[in-house]
């Protein structure tokens, strides 16, 4: 029986939402193969979308980027983080993996994309494997560009992922010269199974109201007043984060009442940042996205890229979404054509094939 480790980064919500579908599919295809998570993303998400029979242990192996909220992300609080993480925790915690690895037997880590799994497996003799779109020391070679003097970090990062040979690397994917070889994926994306008009009636939106979806991931939103979308009496508002909203139109739904991918399909508009896992699960859900900037993050304009290419999108300022302008964008929004590209939605069952293919051949 091969058996797989799967490392997770616990950075937003991206990472552990495509790397669930994978494994999940991994697990219906391929029985024969035993998965176990290592990973500190949050474990409500773990228990309401990843197969059951995987066992989940946490831990956190990298620190991904530093955030104030969704939008305001802290570039060089990040970098100094990162240095002191790899002089001081990252030695042991490299050190006690690769002895689990060994202890455990393991064929095949995958890591998306902690850099310490991979140093991880190589000490241990374990071949590892990167699925991801991007690798950290490319994201934080970005951040050192307004604030040098930080070569050793990303040195540091790089030198973990140089122990690795392959990544599988997913679209709106970056650069990379660290992990010498790569494959390309398909799209990684959940979907929605249920018709949008049943979910609508099951959140009791009115006949003829739109619906928008406000979707900022793991890190939400702070001290934003959306009392101003109130007054856009066409629309409905829904948000899975805790709002204390008393006005019509705008409502807070308790996360897990209704699978994301559903509400995702179900919504005229989602409202977000550019983040992997929303634009993801738009495009293949083929709903409309009002976005704003998330600031200095090196991924944004390949998912912006992407979002132009492959569904309707829009985007508006920090400041008019903080403001509650969001009326006549939303407009434009919904008179734009459809686009005349598409993209492959099947990145998880072909990934999962490939990664039982590479375990087996341990």
């Amino acid at each position: 029986m091969p058996r797989l480790r799967y490392y997770i980064t616990g950075h937003g919500l991206g990472h552990a939402s495509r790397a669930c579908q994978i494994i999940n599919c991994l697990r219906r295809r391929h029985p024969e193969c035993s998965v176990e998570v290592v990973s500190d993303a949050h474990p409500w998400f773990f228990a309401g979308y990843l197969d059951p029979s995987v066992p989940v242990r946490r831990l956190s192996l990298d620190l991904g980027v530093l955030q104030q909220d969704s939008l305001v992300l802290q570039a060089e609080p990040t970098l100094q983080a990162c240095r002191a993480f790899y002089a001081e925790r990252a030695p042991a915690l490299m050190a006690a993996e690769a002895a689990s690895l060994i202890q455990k037997r393991i064929d095949l880590v995958v890591a998306d994309i902690p850099p310490l799994a991979f140093a991880a497996a190589a000490r241990a003799g374990v071949a590892v494997v990167g699925l991801a779109n991007f690798t950290w020391d490319w994201i934080y070679a970005g951040l050192a560009e307004t604030h040098p003097g930080y070569d050793d970090v990303l040195e540091s990062v790089a030198a973990n992922y140089r122990q690795g040979e392959l990544l599988l690397r997913l679209p709106f994917g970056a650069p990379t010269t660290a992990i010498p070889r790569c494959e390309e994926l398909p799209l990684v994306a959940r979907r929605g199974q249920r018709q949008p008009a049943e979910v609508r009636r099951q959140l009791g939106i009115p006949e003829g109201k739109r619906l928008a979806l406000i979707s900022f991931g793991g890190f939400g939103l702070q001290g934003y007043d959306f009392a101003p979308l109130a007054k856009l009496s066409d629309w409905v508002f829904l948000t899975e984060a805790e709002q204390d909203w008393q006005q019509e139109g705008l409502r807070s739904l308790p996360s897990g009442v209704i699978p994301y991918p559903e509400l995702v399909r179900a919504a005229d508009v989602v409202i977000t940042k550019p983040g992997y896992g929303i634009v993801a699960e738009a495009i293949a859900n083929d709903t409309a996205v009002l976005y704003t900037s998330r600031g200095q993050f090196r991924e944004e304009p390949l998912l912006v890229e992407g979002l132009q290419r492959y569904t309707r999108s829009r985007e508006i300022s920090n400041a008019e979404l903080r403001r509650g302008e969001w009326g006549p964008a939303l407009e434009q929004l919904l008179a734009q054509p459809q686009p005349l590209q598409t993209l492959a939605v099947n990145g998880d069952q072909v990934a999962a094939d490939r990664l039982a293919q590479l375990a087996a051949e341990r």
